[in-house]
This record gives structure tokens, C-alpha cells and sequence, in this order.
């Protein structure tokens, strides 16, 4: 009888690698959009993510960031455990952001300590969370957390800069990269013949220095690095946040200034809701104004750059991609496509917002290509954010130290016709500073608790009221159904279930509910 013998470092190269591709506050439908400017016709913003992620993987429709909040949402993707249980429940304070990363096990047990354990490089490159600074002494912190091998990552000082910004660069504190009194279109921005392709005209060997582009260049040249050992590298892209230079609305890269100059704004049937009879009392008293002309046009303003600087990332993606495609990585690389969490464009009165539990803000966009994941399909099987570092423990066969909450998405991408009866919640954790986590908003951080389940999405506030949505029926979110007599039964079932969905912990999450009930 004979034993084949696979040497170790073969049978760690056979292993699959890991992108994971995260922009902020990108909503869900603007990953098709079209901008058009001064001349030419409607261009696609992300054609790269278009025809290589989604065209040749599998989309999830029904994705949800389940806190929609940054710091929360960041935390779940790297732990695979809602905000309860991970312990990062905010932007701010003891258990927010970068603080609440130290304070709780999250730190020490997660994505990529599991991965680098198990012989995986791991690299990060952009934003990690909000207050990753040293504020008592007002300079970069220099913490690199357990776990990685790589790390590039942005200081975070209060307000977004993509420009004049600082960096953890393994340790050590490098920065301002560019003009931190920049303006938009102003001084300090690059050369309009700043492009990805020529890497060495890319800070730190050339002059362009847009945050962005310095990210994936990043990237790029750790791929190239790669050799024999697998490897999980994720890109935290800054952009399409709003920027901390005037006007509201983020900063695109100079190439782009401009090129959705005139693009309209998109108005779906939620844009500036016209009756708010519906919605609980005091969300009525917080958006009792629909927007006026002055605030459409700011809006538009900003919607036009939020455009711009996507086409930024999507550069980034078109990079890493064919990185991957000529080291020979690409067939055995899984790429995740996805964002912290949506923006309200006008939704339901809200500009420039998030934090609330409606889809423009809870489901965001998501999209997965690799090894065995079929082209262009959609499934609409309810998933969060923390099941996708679930899913790669389970590709990269690492098995972690913590338990977790979410579940392999593997199944749903193999057939993307399967279903489960599994709820996903949707929580603003009662300890949220609403102060601090608004700061760069125009949607409230209400503090709530809620699950989608099936063809509902229910959501009990911690300030009194309720909403019900029958999204089969209605998924602009346009009449709660709180009080309507034929969904009385649906209404008690969700809030039998609250607590339980909730308050799970590890393998109770994954728990199947009995079946909903149809509308009376």
C-alpha cells in the first residue's frame, strides 16, 4: 500500500487566496450607475466591477450590514458575530471604534488571526475603523492588531481626508501624504494624468497622492509579492464618504473631477417621501420636512462626486484584478465585493445619511467571484456581513478559536435558487452614541433592534413605535404596516421572535424560524 506524502508547502499553496474589496457608504444601485458629463454620452462608473465581479460571480440581493453603523459593521465582517457579541457597538467610546476593538476579544480573535494561524499572509490596506489615532498624543497610532502581516492603514483623525492623510505603515508613522489644506479641484490635488497603470507614478515613487489610488497601488505591489503562500488581503476604500474639504460630498480623484457634471440625480419612488403618516411619531417629528429645492441641489452636487469617486475604486479593482490575472492567482483567488453599509440619496427625506434600518441603508451591495462560484447569478437568500469571514475559514479550512454567528454562504452560491427560513438581524446597539455617530450624516443614529425574516423586515425603536414592511409588496419601504388588520398575525410573529434573533448567541443565530405567515 502506498502513502502519497504532499509536502507542507505544497499543501499550503493548493489553498485558495482571499480579496476582500470594501468601500464606505456605497449604496446598492450605484455600482450600475451611469454618469455623463460635458461631453460624450452615459459611461458605466465601475465597468470592472460590473464585468468581473458581478458578471462572472454571483450577487447577493438580499445582503445586509447588520448594524449599519461603521465601526460595528467592520467589526461583524472581520468576526463573523453580530455587535452584541463582538462588542463593537458603536462609533464612539468604550465600546466604539478603534477603543472598542481593545477592550474587547474581537481583538485578539478574529478573521485574521484565525487565517495567519493557519499559515495564511495577511495584509490590510485603507481604513480599518473609526478612531484608529492616538489622540492623547495626537499622532498616528502605531498599533499593528494580532494578526496580520501587512498593514497599511489609514490614521483615522477626525473627518475623512483624501488628501494630507496619515498612515500605519507596519509600525511606523509615515505622512501627511499631500496637502492636508486641500480643496476640491483646489491646491493640493494631483495631476489630471494620474492613472494606476504606470504604479511607479504613484506615491511614494511619484507624485499622485490620492488616497485611493495609493490603496490599490498598495495592493497591487503586495500581490506581486506573493509567491508559494496563500494569501487574504483586504482593500478598506474611504471613498464614497463624504470628504472633510467643502463641498459635502466626497473627493473624487482628479481625473474624474467633473466627468458626471451632468448626471441627474435618481429619483425612486422613496425620493423625498411625500406621506410620512405612516412612520412612527417621533421619526415624523425628526423628518418633518420634505427636502427643498435648495436641498435637491445640494444633494445633486454631491451625488455627482459620489459618482466621481467610485470610478477611483473601480480603477483599484481593475488593477488587483489583472495583478491577479498575471501572477497566475486569479483562478484560485475568491474576490468580495461588498460595503460597510448603504447611503440615503433623498430616500425617505433623508440626504447624505445612514444609520436608519431602511434597505438604502441596511443592504448594501455584494457580489463574490472565484473558484466554483457561478457567472452572473443572483441569489436572494437573506445573508449578512458576518457570514462572509464564516465563509472563508471554511474555503481556507481554518477553524477559529471564538464562536460565530453567521454561516457559509458556499451553499447559496452553488445553488442560488436555495432558501432557508434563517433570520438575519438588523441593530443599532442601545449604547450608540447618536451624537458622535451622526457627525457625518443627516439621518439619525436612532437606537432599535429588528430582523428581516422571509418577506418582512421589522423593527422595534427603543424610543416607542414600530415598523412592519412587507417587502414582496412594497420594497420602497412606503407603508408600515404596524396597525393594518391583515398583517396582525405577521406583526405578533416577528415580535414573538424579536428577543430571540436579538440575543442569539454562536450557533443559535444559525437557527431556522417556522414559516412566516402570509398577509390575512
Amino acid at each position: 500500500m502506498l502513502l502519497l506524502v504532499v509536502p507542507a508547502d505544497r499543501a499550503l499553496a493548493s489553498r485558495p487566496n482571499f480579496v476582500v474589496i470594501q468601500t464606505d457608504d456605497q449604496s446598492a444601485a450605484s455600482v450600475r450607475a451611469k454618469f455623463r458629463g460635458q461631453v460624450g454620452g452615459f459611461r458605466q462608473v465601475m465597468p470592472h466591477a460590473v464585468r468581473q465581479i458581478l458578471q462572472r460571480g454571483t450577487e447577493f440581493r438580499n445582503y445586509y450590514a447588520t448594524s449599519p453603523v461603521c465601526s460595528p459593521s467592520r467589526a461583524s465582517l472581520l468576526s463573523g458575530q453580530y455587535s452584541w457579541n463582538h462588542g463593537v457597538e458603536s462609533n464612539l467610546g468604550a465600546d466604539g471604534g478603534w477603543t472598542g476593538w481593545l477592550n474587547h476579544r474581537v481583538y485578539r480573535h478574529n478573521l485574521a488571526v484565525t487565517l495567519n494561524r493557519r499559515g495564511y499572509r495577511t495584509s490590510h490596506f485603507g481604513k480599518f475603523t473609526n478612531g484608529y489615532y492616538d489622540e492623547e498624543n495626537n499622532r498616528v497610532d502605531l498599533t499593528v492588531p494580532p494578526g496580520w502581516d501587512h498593514w497599511v492603514t489609514t490614521a483615522y483623525r477626525p473627518g475623512i481626508r483624501n488628501y494630507g492623510y496619515e498612515l500605519n505603515v507596519n509600525g511606523r508613522p509615515v505622512g501627511p501624504v499631500g496637502d492636508p489644506d486641500y480643496r476640491q479641484g483646489g491646491p493640493g490635488i494631483d495631476p489630471a494624468t494620474c492613472d494606476l497603470r504606470p504604479l511607479g507614478s504613484v506615491w511614494p515613487a511619484g507624485r499622485c497622492r490620492y488616497l485611493g489610488d495609493v490603496m490599490s497601488a498598495a495592493a497591487v505591489r503586495e500581490i506581486r509579492r506573493a509567491h508559494r503562500k496563500p494569501f487574504y488581503l483586504q482593500i478598506d476604500y474611504q471613498v464614497p464618504h463624504s470628504d472633510i474639504a467643502p463641498p459635502v460630498g466626497p473627493q473624487p480623484a482628479t481625473r474624474y473631477l467633473g466627468a458626471a457634471s451632468r448626471t441627474r440625480l435618481p429619483r425612486p419612488p422613496s425620493f423625498n417621501e411625500r406621506d410620512f403618516s405612516d412612520k412612527p411619531a417621533f421619526i415624523r417629528d425628526l423628518a418633518s420636512d420634505p427636502l427643498d429645492r435648495s436641498d435637491v441641489r445640494r444633494l445633486k452636487g454631491a451625488y455627482r462626486r459620489y459618482l466621481e469617486s467610485l470610478s477611483s475604486v473601480d480603477d483599484g479593482i481593475g488593477a488587483i484584478l489583472r495583478t491577479l490575472r498575471q501572477t497566475g492567482q486569479l483562478r484560485r483567488t475568491y474576490v468580495f465585493l461588498l460595503s460597510d453599509h448603504g447611503l440615503f440619496l433623498g430616500e425617505h427625506r433623508y440626504d447624505w445619511g445612514k444609520f436608519m434600518p431602511y434597505e438604502e441603508s441596511a443592504s448594501p451591495l455584494m457580489a463574490v467571484r472565484g473558484p466554483g462560484v457561478p457567472r452572473g447569478r443572483v441569489s436572494r437568500e437573506l445573508v449578512g456581513n458576518l457570514d462572509i469571514p464564516v465563509t472563508i475559514m471554511r474555503l481556507a479550512g481554518a477553524r477559529p478559536d471564538f464562536p460565530v454567528d453567521g454561516r457559509s454562504l458556499r451553499p447559496y452560491w452553488r445553488r442560488p435558487g436555495l432558501r432557508s427560513a434563517r433570520p438575519v438581524a438588523i441593530t443599532i446597539d442601545s449604547r450608540v452614541e447618536s451624537e458622535g455617530a451622526s457627525a457625518s450624516a443627516r439621518a439619525p443614529a436612532l437606537r432599535y433592534r429588528g430582523f428581516r425574516m422571509g418577506r418582512y423586515k421589522y423593527v422595534a425603536y427603543d424610543f416607542g413605535g414600530e415598523e412592519l414592511y412587507d417587502l414582496a409588496t412594497d420594497p420602497h419601504e412606503l407603508e408600515n404596516r404596524v396597525g393594518s388588520p391583515r398583517y396582525g398575525i405577521a406583526l405578533s410573529y416577528m415580535r414573538r421572535h424579536l428577543d430571540e434573533v436579538t440575543g442569539c448567541i454562536g450557533a443559535s443565530c444559525r437557527e431556522q424560524l417556522p414559516p412566516v405567515p402570509k398577509p390575512g
